[in-house]
């Protein structure tokens, strides 16, 4: 804490409000039962995705465009392989960008 502490008055003034808070049987329930909701890492995931620039996800999505093509014509087993690793991350940042939009987040 920075500054100065607090002064008798204020302590005093602090012990009764604790004090009176003690005595709320429903607030002292509430507050010892207190639980993170169920889902907050979802949040934390998409507010991650709604972090990620747009141009990204353009690059991405051009990169595996341009890889899908180039594996159809191909058939190695190489460009499926770089094909897949660049459309798995492109398919679950552009999933979790639109449900993070759906839900109101923004950046």
């Amino acid at each position: 804490m920075d500054g100065p502490g607090l002064s008798r008055r204020e302590l005093r003034i602090l012990v009764e409000i604790e004090d009176d808070l003690r005595t709320d049987g429903r607030l002292d329930r509430a507050m010892r039962t207190m639980r993170r909701r169920p889902g907050w890492w979802s949040d934390r995931v998409l507010g991650a995705a709604v972090r990620v620039p747009a141009s990204v996800l353009s690059v991405l999505l051009a990169l595996s465009a341009g890889l899908l093509l180039v594996s159809a014509n191909a058939h190695s087993a190489a460009s499926l392989t770089a094909f897949a690793l660049v459309w798995a991350p492109t398919l679950v940042l552009s999933t979790t960008r639109l449900i993070a939009r759906r839900r109101g987040l923004r950046r």
